[in-house]
């Protein structure tokens, strides 16, 4: 059985359909969008909605890589293994984040259905919180570098001075 063509199935002859230039188009991937039905005249209002959402994911794993190779640079001083591992640290959150936000889907209802949506998007959550973890603590190690080394070597000296006392009385008896 073929299906009724309506009004809005139908192309519009005399006016081309819209186009994205390749920028808009590579978002429209990053966002999980399937490009085919963008392309059409019923979804042409969708263009920035979805470039917007793929603009987000893709500058989220940018940061996420990083992040992620500043991170490791900070500890092993090695600007091959940083690279690397912020390459694949941006692949992964990539990945992730694309695949949760193309398993996100309104749901209409009450406030079960809103329920549903935040355990839906409860994951993407988990991986903010990952993301924000990883890029804050080296950068605040980092910036705060000189106060933590300076508080270091305070501590230690209290502790010689602790020794050195404890030995004193101890020789002194």
């Amino acid at each position: 059985m073929v299906p009724k063509v309506t009004m809005h199935m139908r192309p519009l002859p005399s006016v081309p359909l819209p186009r994205a230039n390749f920028m808009k188009r590579f978002f429209w991937f990053c966002s999980g969008a399937d490009i085919a039905i963008l392309q059409t005249w019923d979804c042409s209002t969708e263009h920035n909605t979805y470039a917007g959402i793929g603009a987000t994911i893709f500058l989220t794993a940018v940061l996420a890589s990083l992040s992620g190779g500043y991170a490791l640079w900070t500890v092993f001083q090695s600007s091959p293994y940083a690279l690397s591992f912020g390459i694949l640290w941006g692949i992964l959150i990539f990945n992730l984040d694309r695949y949760i936000v193309m398993s996100l889907h309104k749901r209409r209802g009450g406030f079960g259905a809103f329920f549903s949506q935040v355990a839906t998007a409860s994951p993407r959550l988990l991986l903010a919180l990952l993301i924000a973890s990883v890029i804050t603590v080296p950068l605040e190690l980092k910036i705060f570098e000189r106060e933590i080394i300076d508080q270091l070597e305070r501590n230690h000296q209290r502790q010689l001075n602790t020794i050195y006392k404890v030995s004193i009385r101890s020789t002194a008896k």
